[in-house]
């Protein structure tokens, strides 16, 4: 394994100076820190030359030593597979060519002593997004694939780290995004990871505007939010009023997830209850992922409970594992530079022990 290993890096966003990458972990867990290891620094380690856009190998290990990019405001674009399933969508008319992604995510404190965190990354590409998550690929190097489109179908995906591709997919399309609300702003910022990968982040490293800085009181639930998208010298700056949604508070009543390291057998069934207050399009995603990264993945039908079978449990491996129970709600916008996904999303982090 190679010695020197980052997970993420920061180089700078809108207006100023470049700073030292600077890790961002959420989960300081065994399985966190099994899962950064093994996915994020692999000996082989794909190289991409930025100046072809060719790629020797997609996997990338989430490092970014970055560098500014010159603007003066901030701004996003966003989609993935043209996958509209529980998305709420508005198309103005003239919509640029481009995909676009950006996760706007709530994480409550949790048991293994987190605090709570605002997630807020996003990114421009040519090529489709195959995850809804790019807070967990900027800030912790990690794929989490996108949950099936239909209701209570698990699918099982062995460990994977995120294929960052070619470089000249990705496109820097303005220089931050704002999502507005009457109590506050949250903002995502320009940056470029790896020299190669222009992506808009919220972060409170030095590098960056202070604006940029992610504040969890700027999340609120079942909010809707303006949307700016700030086109820098690449195009005009739009506002979308109102049109992105945050979904109601995700409560979850069992397992117990105040409890770290709770037991759970593996060939037993495992019930998640939750209180089914979901609004009008939201939905709920579960994810169990053990300590080496294989994961179990299930879009719930949000009427408050589901099963997790032992036969599927079984193909886990026994030790520390993580589950998350994310309601999330997402939104389709029609911009200039493309089509932008937006998934807001209040996710639950618990820590069982598989055995």
């Amino acid at each position: 394994m190679s010695a020197n290993c980052q997970l993420c890096g920061a180089d700078r966003c809108f207006g100023g100076n470049i700073a030292a990458p600077r890790p961002a972990l959420r989960r300081a867990t065994p399985l966190a820190l099994l899962l950064l290891l093994a996915a994020a620094c692999g000996d082989d380690a794909g190289s991409t030359d930025a100046s072809t856009g060719d790629a020797t190998s997609e996997a990338t290990t989430g490092d970014a030593s970055s560098s500014p990019t010159t603007s003066s405001s901030p701004t996003t674009r966003a989609t993935d597979e043209p996958d509209t399933t529980d998305a709420t969508t508005d198309d103005p008319g003239v919509v640029g060519p481009n995909f676009g992604l950006l996760t706007f995510t709530l994480y409550p404190a949790d048991a293994a002593g987190a605090p709570e965190l605002l997630g807020m990354a996003g990114a421009w590409r040519t090529a489709a997004f195959t995850t809804d998550d790019f807070y967990g690929v900027r800030a912790l190097g990690l794929h989490f694939p996108r949950a099936p489109a239909a209701a209570d179908m698990l699918e099982s995906h062995e460990p994977q780290v995120y294929e960052w591709g070619a470089a000249g997919t990705w496109v820097a399309l303005g220089n931050g995004v704002r999502l507005a609300q009457a109590g506050g702003d949250a903002l995502a910022c320009l940056e470029l990871v790896a020299d190669s990968y222009p992506v808009y982040f919220s972060d409170d490293a030095p590098i960056f505007d202070p604006s940029c800085a992610p504040d969890p009181s700027r999340w609120l639930p079942a909010t809707a939010y303006d949307l700016v998208s700030y086109g820098g010298e690449t195009f005009a700056d739009q506002t979308r009023a109102a049109a992105v949604t945050t979904p109601t508070a995700l409560v979850v009543t069992a397992p117990a997830i105040d409890e770290f390291d709770f037991p759970l057998a593996k060939t037993a069934d495992l019930a998640i209850t939750w209180q089914a207050d979901g609004g009008a399009g939201d939905r709920v995603v579960i994810r169990l992922l053990d300590q080496f990264g294989k994961q179990l993945v299930v879009h719930a039908t949000d009427d408050g409970s589901y099963t997790i079978a032992g036969a599927d449990l079984d193909t886990l491996s026994a030790g520390p594992a993580t589950l998350t129970l994310a309601r999330e709600h997402v939104t389709e916008l029609g911009l200039e530079a493309g089509t932008l996904r937006v998934v807001a999303r209040h996710e639950v982090t618990a820590y069982p022990d598989l055995f």
